[in-house]
Parts: structure tokens; sequence; C-alpha cells
């Protein structure tokens, strides 16, 4: 099994370019709140890889479920929480309605707070775990923090979205999801046998250690092998393989090194059959691995594995690209100025004070992805950023906040996203 703490390194340093589907309807929260829609479900989802919070985001979201998954959500209890999800990936309700899952029912209890793990839908590209809380005092307060997995007592190097579904009424019952996804392939579905370990935060801090044993067989994914080249204003990729899952299609692509502009994003990327059908983004996965500084990425949709087609196209739209040399933006905090920053690639920015600053972006340009992870002061230290978004109907900016901690001015920001699009419409046959 790969060692853990190399897989930790390795996605770590590209932490930055691990993306959520903006499927989701929603806002970055990250320390921002959503504006509350009383009488409504709100569901907050944290991201986090091996305990490490990374940010938050949050939607609101209807229910709309076929017959089929009605009947299986009355038999099978504790899957509550996957009816939030399958508005939004048809994936996962394909998964349910093909019997694909598989009933856990384990529980444990601590301080009159129970965790039951309900059921896990678990492929090649990670697992889905729906759980139930219970307390006989109010639980709408609480969420989870940390989350590990571990297999043969070594924690796995994964990827973690957990989501807490609250309601604005007192609830003594919460049903939710954690999404685990694995783009190392480190967990071995040949021991079937898993701990999950995590804390519930609240008006009291709660640790939970709570075994698991998978005994169904766990799918093989379909393999498309391609290595098609495509070239878009000069700028080369690409497409090596689409594996196709039960909860994810996993598409590897490969960035040519010579290119003069960094792609940062493939800002559509979709599956369709001979009918027309399209499986794009997910709602609840995270969309992608890779970097701006990385040559490879795996970009994830939901995912057709339960879907017969004929004919299968994988259609990759506009890119998210600008030159290699443009992308650096140094500011001096202490005299509240921007030293450098590109003329051929502007940024609306504005300094808040000595340790902050915001970017603001055009609504109509449906950009949503982080343009800055950290920073680099005059000795070559790195500087942290804390990072909030803030998305409505008239606003789209991002703001972000040193670190408390001593920083040599002038600060390099090195962008790891902006809004200019190489226009391409490549449409490849991947059967």
């Amino acid at each position: 099994m790969t060692n853990v703490k190399q897989i930790k390194h390795l996605v770590n340093e590209q932490m930055e370019a691990i993306q959520v589907s903006s499927a989701t309807g929603g806002a970055i929260l990250n320390g921002i709140k959503i504006a509350q829609r009383k009488k409504q479900r709100r569901s907050k989802i944290g991201f986090s890889l091996s305990a490490i919070a990374v940010l938050f985001l949050g939607f609101a979201f209807m229910t709309r479920i076929s017959p089929a998954f009605a009947q299986i959500f009355e038999d099978v209890p504790g899957l509550g929480a996957i009816v939030a999800i399958v508005e939004y990936d048809r994936g996962i309700e394909d998964s349910v309605v093909n019997n694909y899952f598989e009933a856990i029912g384990v529980s444990v209890k601590e301080n009159d707070v129970t965790f039951t793990l309900d059921a896990v839908i678990a492929d090649a590209t990670g697992m889905l775990l729906s759980y139930t809380l219970e307390s006989p005092n109010p639980v709408n307060d609480y969420h989870l923090g940390d989350t590990v997995l571990l297999q043969n007592e070594e924690e796995l190097g994964l990827a973690y979205v957990t989501s807490e579904h609250t309601q604005e009424d007192v609830i003594q019952k919460m049903e939710s999801t954690i999404r685990i996804s694995d783009p190392s392939g480190v967990i071995d579905y040949n021991n079937p046998d898993f701990t999950l370990k995590f804390s519930i935060r609240g008006e009291e801090d709660l640790k939970f250690v709570i075994p698991f044993e998978l005994k169904n067989k766990v799918a093989k994914p379909k393999h498309y092998k391609l290595n098609r080249e495509v070239v878009v204003e000069g700028q080369k990729f690409t497409v090596e393989q689409v594996k196709i899952s039960p909860l994810h299609v996993a598409i590897d692509i490969k960035t040519d090194p010579q290119n003069d502009m960094v792609i940062f994003n493939f800002s559509s990327i979709k599956l369709q059959n001979e009918r027309g059908n399209v499986w794009g983004s997910g709602s609840t996965s995270i969309s992608s691995f890779g970097s701006a500084d990385t040559t490879k990425r795996t970009i994830y949709l939901e995912s057709n594995y339960f879907q017969e087609s004929e004919e299968l196209y994988l259609v990759i739209g506009d890119i998210l690209a600008m030159p290699r040399d443009e992308r650096e933006v140094v500011i001096d905090f202490d005299k509240k100025e921007v030293a450098s920053i590109s003329k051929q690639y502007p940024l609306q920015l504005e300094i808040i004070d000595e340790s902050s600053f915001k970017v603001d972006f055009d609504n109509n340009l449906g950009f949503n992805q982080t343009i800055f992870t950290n920073g680099e002061d005059r000795n070559g230290r790195k500087v942290p950023l804390a990072i909030s978004h803030r998305l409505s109907d008239t606003t789209n900016s991002q703001v972000f906040t040193l670190e408390q901690g001593t920083k040599n001015n002038p600060v390099t920001f090195v962008l790891q996203g902006y809004p200019n699009y190489l226009k391409n419409d490549t449409r490849i046959k991947v059967k």
C-alpha cells in the first residue's frame, strides 16, 4: 500500500487545485454566512485531507427521486441523507436503484450521542458513507470535525467531504453523508475491514471510532484508453483515459509542460451518449485533483456506470488559461499598494488593510475558482492565506487574509486561476 506520508505530501502540494463542484449552486462559506432560508433545509460541506479542514461551501437542495429509489428508501433505514444528493447526482441514484450499496447499521454511543453508520457505496474512486446522528438533546449545532479512514490500523491518505444537514426547527436526529475520494488508489478492497475515526463538534467535542466490514463485491471500473492529443490555441493536452465507476467517472488528463500558457481548469467537460444524454459535474463530489503547476490531473464527473450506451463521447468545452509569465501579483502591505500586476490580465484588486485584500469578478463570467492559495514574502518564506468567497446575484468576490505572523514586504502571489477562456469544442469518442 502506498505510504501515507507520501500521499499526504503529494496532495498537500496540490491542495489549492482540489476543486469542489459548482453544481451545488451555492457559495463557498469559509467564514461567510449563507443568507438564511427559513423553513428550508440547509447544508454545509467541509472538505478535509486526513483531518485537516480546508474549506466549506453551502447549498440549498430540493429532493426529486424516482419511484424505484423511493421504495428502497422506505425499505432500508438510514438512506435519508442520500435523498439530498440524488437531485444533483444521477450516478448515486443509479447505484441505489441497482442495489449497489451495502447496509451497515453499526452504532457507537458517546455521552448520549449515537452515531450510526447506515450504508456505504464503495468503488475504485472511494466511498460514500451515509450516517445518522441522534441524541435526546438538539443536534442542530453538531458538525463533523476531523475525519480519517484506517485500514490495517494505518491512516489512509484520502480526501474527505463531510456534510451536515440541519434545519431551522430543533431536531434530535440528523442524517448526512461523508464522501471519501481516493485519487491515488490506496484503498485495498481485498481487505474489507475498515475503521472510521472522527470527531463531532458542538456544545461538547466527542470522538468516535467505528469499525465496519464490507461484504459485497466492489465493482471494477470500465477502462477506456484514449491517449488523444488536443490542441487549443496552441496549448496541448492529452486525454489519457476514462475510468467509469459507480460513484464517479474519472478522466485522466496530462498537459504539455512546453505550453506557454498554464491551463487552470477545464470549465466545461461532460460525457454524452448517442441519445444526447449528458453526465457532468456531480453535486457533492470533489471534481478534480491536480494543479496548474503539475502536468497530470484527474477530473471527476457523475457516473453513468449503470446506463447502457452504444456510443459514448467526451465533450470538452472552453478552457481557463493564461500566459505563464503573467501570473505574478506583488503587493506591499506596508505601503498598501500593488507593486506589480499584469496589465494584459488585470485584476479588480482592493487592499483592505495591512493583512487582507479583495478581488472582484464580473458576475456574468460565472467564474468561481480560487485564484490564490498562499503567498511568498521577500525572504522566500511561505505566507498562508485564509480565503473566503462571496457569491450572490450581484456579488462575486474573493477575500484573502494573511495569517498572523511576521512577513517581509512585498509579498508575491501566483495566480492559480483567472477568467480567461480559450474557446474550445472538442468531441472525443470513448466507445
